[in-house]
């Protein structure tokens, strides 16, 4: 029962990124149709990065000349900063969530997923069931975070976009950290 709850916690960990990512893109009116082939796009990638990184990680980890943290960190710190300057120059906008758009907001969030999938024997000897979790918790999250982003939205008018901004900013200096 406590592999279980390390799973789903482990679970919650890797979709936090597609949360906090799909709150920003919550702010903008985005069809529901594309919101649900986004959650099931990211929740795909958290279930194939994780085999593709147990099957072939480990020879990539031996030679990795950048940790991940470092990667995730550049790539949030980025979009937050974009995002910033977007605000202040009266064009607040993202990458649109056309199929490519998908694809990477996806990949995006998944890439931590691909290095959980190196230690993912440790965590428990049914990988099947641990990446099926991964799957459906990042899916949930990623609804979850594009209805948060639109409620918020609701409610702060312009200023929702500089919200989603500052989250990701907050969110890059805290991937950074931990």
């Amino acid at each position: 029962m406590i592999i279980i709850l390390g799973i789903i916690l482990v679970a919650l960990s890797l979709g936090v990124d597609a949360f906090f990512l799909a709150i920003s893109y919550g702010f903008f009116k985005i069809d529901f149709k594309k919101v649900i082939i986004t959650s099931i796009l990211v929740g795909l990638f958290h279930f194939f990065m994780p085999l593709l990184g147990n099957k072939f990680g480990n020879i990539l980890f031996i030679n990795a000349l950048i940790n991940p943290k470092y990667l995730m960190f550049v790539l949030f710190l980025s979009l937050s900063i974009s995002m910033i300057i977007s605000f202040f120059e009266n064009k607040s906008e993202l990458r649109k969530l056309d199929v490519i758009g998908m694809f990477i907001f996806a990949l995006s969030v998944s890439l931590d997923s691909f290095f959980v999938g190196l230690g993912i024997d440790y965590i428990y000897n049914n990988i099947l069931f641990c990446v099926f979790c991964f799957c459906i918790v990042s899916l949930i999250m990623t609804i979850l975070g594009f209805v948060l982003g639109k409620y918020i939205s609701k409610r702060t008018g312009k200023y929702s976009f500089l919200i989603g901004s500052l989250i990701l900013f907050i969110y890059s200096v805290w991937v950074l950290t931990n």
